[in-house]
């Protein structure tokens, strides 16, 4: 019997696909083998302190003066009264100061947020209305608490803030953006009546301690237009600047702003940089930057040197050629990027900015039979349920802007394609004092890392693991890894382990970690 011409074509198209991707393979892992491989971080000061992850919670955060402040709790708290203790670490993870402070029964610590000479400790309670306030003292870790009444228990916070000893806070009443001043002094909470909006327009909550001001940024739109918002108000919660930005009239209905962040600085140099969307206040197109008299500037993702290396050697070409050919026609290509924007970064040559692509990612549910009225036979129709499974990153781009708004360089990081239940950044970043940028995050018992520079293609594939206290020890176990960018190119790795020693018992230990790229 000889094969018939069907069988024996679809038997070459076979083998020719497989070679293909055999092909496509080796090109990739060319393309990555090719890469420059940055050079490990430099792993210098380590602390550890005996814990375990069953008994007890720290919670890292940096000061202003590159301190850090370590909160520790015991888990069981929340059924009876014990003490919270504040340790405060220098640069060379050296103790500074350490405090103990009641810890009372349904007390829940909230936010964080510091100034330069005091941290503010925020913690909900059992009354919804009711919050309690710690004052610490950064230089000795004395502190003070206060109590204070929302004037809502609808409000759900989100962010703090602090300012020349006033607390701002970023809430939501049902969806709809509430902004908050708490004056340590007074009981009551006050709600300002400056933004309005819900929780997706909100592109910016921040303190420029540079010009001392509170500033938010709104994105706006009636269906038709749309517009950013920048409002900015003193310590006291009084106005003192209102600033909308819209797209030129000839791009009005095109170009849709979406979600922005502020620059630092004085009034009269601050940029916004943010994202717009073709016609669509949900998918991305490019990034825009503004100073605040209105003038916008596009970049569209398809002109990014490397926005779109995270793909194959094969798909990057594509996409490419499927833009160009778009343009060709004078039709733009819109595609359903999702764009999660970080704070601006002071750069040497102006800014810095890093944002995430992502997009929702759904699963399917099964199959759900429809039931007659009396609920004992099942219907032959069947529906599949689409559940909604987390956030799905696939990578990061970082761009460079001058104090104009005009974009220097970007550069791309590809990520692991993990999903997340919250919407949040998945990579810390920092600026070394050359201008390069490092992107980090913490996966499988590793720190994963990138520094981007100007016209370079970099590896994506690099990753170490965090050093223990002698070669000799070996890690058995990690959870509850972390990592925050510290000052400068340093980032802090955090996190609990369980080590056995060449000799004796094995530890469990809470350790931070530096880490100097």
């Amino acid at each position: 019997m000889f094969p018939s011409l069907r069988s024996t074509s679809w038997q070459y198209l076979l083998v020719l696909l497989g070679w293909g991707w055999v092909l496509t393979a080796q090109a990739q892992q060319k393309k990555e083998k090719d890469r420059e491989k940055p050079a490990p971080p430099a792993q210098t000061y380590r602390l550890e302190l005996e814990s375990n992850s069953f008994e007890d919670a720290h919670e890292v955060h940096i000061l202003p003066d590159s301190g850090v402040l370590i909160v520790s709790s015991k888990r069981n708290s929340w059924f009876g009264k014990n003490d919270f203790v504040l340790t405060k670490y220098s640069k060379e993870l050296k103790q500074v100061w350490q405090s103990k402070h009641e810890h009372k029964s349904n007390h829940d610590l909230l936010f964080v947020a510091a100034e330069p000479k005091t941290a503010y400790l925020l913690f909900s309670t059992l009354n919804s209305k009711k919050l309690v306030l710690y004052q610490v003292d950064n230089a000795t870790g004395a502190a003070k608490a206060s109590e204070h009444t929302l004037p809502s228990s609808y409000i759900t916070l989100k962010e703090m803030a602090a300012l020349d000893g006033q607390v701002f806070l970023n809430g939501l009443d049902r969806s709809n953006l509430n902004m908050l001043h708490l004056d340590p002094r007074q009981e009551e909470i006050d709600l300002l009546p400056a933004v309005f909006g819900m929780e997706e327009d909100l592109g910016e909550f921040r303190v420029d301690t540079i010009s001392r001001a509170v500033e938010f940024v709104v994105a706006e739109s009636n269906g038709l237009r749309s517009r950013v918002q920048t409002k900015r108000l003193n310590p006291k919660g009084e106005v003192i600047g209102t600033y909308f930005i819209q797209p030129e009239i000839e791009y009005r209905n095109e170009n849709t702003l979406q979600g922005a962040r502020l620059t630092p600085g004085d009034t009269l140099s601050k940029i916004l940089l943010g994202t717009f969307g073709y016609r669509t206040s949900v998918f991305s197109k490019g990034l825009f930057t503004s100073n605040l008299a209105g003038n916008v500037k596009y970049y569209d993702f398809s002109k990014l040197k490397h926005f779109f290396e995270y793909l194959s050697v094969r798909g990057e070409r594509r996409m490419k050629e499927k833009f160009a050919k778009q343009e060709a026609r004078g039709k733009p290509l819109v595609l359903r990027y999702r764009l999660l924007l970080h704070p601006v970064m002071p750069h040497p040559q102006g800014y810095a900015i890093v944002g995430e692509i992502y997009y929702p990612q759904y699963r399917n549910s099964g199959l759900n039979p429809y039931y007659d009225m009396t609920g004992r036979y099942p219907d032959i129709r069947q529906n599949s349920r689409r559940l909604f499974d987390g956030y799905r990153f696939t990578h990061a781009i970082a761009c460079v802007f001058d104090k104009e708004g005009n974009l220097l360089w970007d550069n791309s990081y590809k990520l692991q394609n993990e999903t997340y239940n919250e919407l949040a950044p998945t990579v810390e970043a920092g600026v070394s004092p050359e201008g390069n940028i490092t992107l980090v995050y913490p996966d499988e018992e590793k720190i994963w890392y990138k520094t981007l520079k100007p016209n370079s293609t970099i590896s994506n594939e690099e990753k170490v693991e965090v050093r223990l206290a002698d070669e000799s020890e070996k890690l058995y176990a990690s959870n509850e890894e972390g990592i925050v960018h510290w000052y400068g190119s340093n980032f802090l790795a955090f996190g609990f382990q369980r080590i056995k020693p060449a000799q004796g018992e094995a530890r469990t230990v809470f350790y931070l970690q530096n880490m100097a790229f």
